[in-house]
């Protein structure tokens, strides 16, 4: 290892840069701080010269920085730590008194930090603590983030000032390389937005870009939405079963369908939530995602199912694995376009698959939306599945706002009074025959 300082430019006054050598390929230099005039620096001794006092305080200040790096250097690199340009003017920022780094001015460590505050963090219901979903998004953003850092940082640390427009369309590109979906490419964008306001909350400095930061997402072809129509269910209904876990999972995969709730929800339904009014079983719940209070009618199929009971709980994870194999004994293979992904931690991949391979919790909420959409009046199916906007919900079926003014046309013709008959005429002959 070597330190020594050099100048650059010929223009009054210069910069004094420390010139570091670590080894083979490992050559960094970062100014000092320090100015001075040409006439007072001694090229061959790469030092200042001269005998006044500013000079030699500035000699004794080099001489300060060149022992304070040497040590600097001799326990970081017995301690593993990287050497680079970054590690250089750290050191040198040390030295002369600037605050050295933060981990919290860190992304992925400030990450950490709102993970740990979770259930101190308010959440879209303006109630305390985020939801398990949520904590596990952004442990998956985390992980995208330490994947991007290595991939094209060689592992160096995204600080959150750095956070702008421009560094955002690389990480945007980046991903899309990796053949991450839209949406969650999307879903990261909104992640670095809340992460940056949060830090800017508690004194962190951030880009004034962040205000204008713009989330992203894909609007689904009808043939990318998965679900399951009234023939694909009765299949499901009819399939031989020999697992008492696949059993179970039928029960919740056909009951979902017909209730239209999310998977969280679904499948912590107990008996507290079937109830009956004027007559009719209905099961009524919160909703963990959105608070709201919902009321389902239990219809003659729902109840046939449940007529044994409720399927015993399950994790959403075992769902999503069980009724895959549902599917595959009902023979529900029809060919798919569809984005899965391969094993955990990797991007989704877009290609033809047969249809219980590419089914999920979400199949459920969909299902019940597109099966009874035109059937039951849509704010009604939207009070059930609790979308904010019937354009939400079109979306999510698929559907477009031509698709809903036919079904008014539909509905109109039905309700619109049919002409009356105007009365034939006819001769009646007087009773004479001549």
């Amino acid at each position: 290892m070597k330190i020594k300082f050099i100048i650059q430019s010929k223009s009054e006054p210069v910069n004094i840069y420390a010139f570091l050598s670590a080894g083979y390929r490992k050559e960094f230099k970062r100014k000092t701080g320090k100015i001075i005039s040409l006439k007072n620096w001694d090229q061959g001794k790469g030092f200042p010269k001269g005998s006044t006092d500013d000079i030699k305080n500035l000699r004794a200040d080099l001489a300060d920085l060149a022992n304070f790096i040497t040590k600097a250097f001799n326990k970081d690199e017995s301690a593993g730590i990287e050497i680079t340009g970054d590690w250089l003017q750290k050191n040198i920022d040390v030295f002369n008194g600037k605050s050295e780094l933060v981990n919290i001015d860190i992304l992925t460590t400030y990450i950490q930090k709102y993970i740990d505050e979770a259930p101190y963090k308010r959440n879209a219901k303006k109630e305390l603590g985020l939801s398990t979903g949520r904590v596990q998004n952004l442990k998956l953003f985390k992980s995208t983030i330490l994947r991007y850092e290595a991939d094209t940082l060689k592992g160096k640390s995204i600080l959150i000032k750095d956070i702008n427009l421009k560094f955002l369309e690389k990480y945007k590109l980046w991903m899309f390389g990796k053949g991450y979906s839209t949406n969650y490419v999307g879903k990261n964008i909104a992640n670095f937005r809340t992460i940056c306001r949060d830090a800017g909350k508690n004194d962190i400095e951030i880009s004034t870009q962040v205000k204008n930061i713009q989330g992203i997402s894909e609007s689904r072809e009808p043939e990318d939405i998965i679900t399951l129509n009234e023939d694909e269910q009765e299949d499901i209904k009819k399939a031989e079963l020999f697992r008492e876990a696949l059993i179970n999972a039928r029960k919740f995969l056909l009951l979902g369908c017909l209730i239209g709730q999310r998977a969280g929800d679904l499948l912590n339904i107990t008996d507290k939530n079937i109830k009956e009014i004027g007559g009719m079983k209905i099961i009524e719940l919160k909703q963990q995602k959105t608070g709201k209070l919902v009321a389902i009618p239990l219809l003659p199929e729902a109840l046939e199912i449940l007529k044994d009971g409720l399927p015993y709980k399950i994790s959403l994870s075992r769902f999503n694995e069980y009724i895959k194999d549902v599917c595959q004994a009902a023979g529900i293979d029809k060919p798919t376009k569809a984005r899965i992904k391969e094993k955990k931690g990797t991007p989704h991949k877009k290609d033809i698959f047969p249809k219980w391979q590419v089914v999920s919790s979400h199949v459920c909420r969909r299902s019940f939306a597109t099966n009874f959409y035109g059937r039951i009046p849509t704010p009604v199916l939207m009070s059930i599945t609790a979308h904010g906007t019937e354009r939400m919900f079109l979306s999510y079926i698929g559907k477009t706002t031509y698709d809903n003014a036919f079904q008014m046309v539909e509905y109109f013709n039905k309700l619109a009074p049919k002409p009356k008959e105007v009365p034939k005429m006819e001769v009646i002959k007087n009773g004479t025959d001549k």
